[in-house]
């Protein structure tokens, strides 16, 4: 897996298996936050997949990125 730090945020690429032998876009994103460790995890809901399993967690790490500039992380 691909673990990048992001600001103050950790974010690491979750590729997901499809049935096709494809994987789709996932993210975890992390922040320790007053001495304790938040996470959430975020699918990519658009459908499309990769052959690679390094270029989908490139991806969700790029997911994670749009997801925090747009404020969309819950902590």
């Amino acid at each position: 897996m691909i673990t990048e730090q992001f600001g103050e945020y950790t974010l690491t690429g979750l590729p997901g298996r499809k049935g096709s032998q494809r994987y789709s876009v996932g993210v975890i994103i992390e922040k320790n936050k007053d001495g304790l460790k938040n996470k959430q995890i975020f699918q990519a809901e658009d459908g499309i997949c990769y052959i690679l399993a390094i270029e989908a967690a490139k991806e969700g790490i790029n997911l994670g990125k749009n997801l925090i500039k747009q404020n969309r992380v819950g902590f």
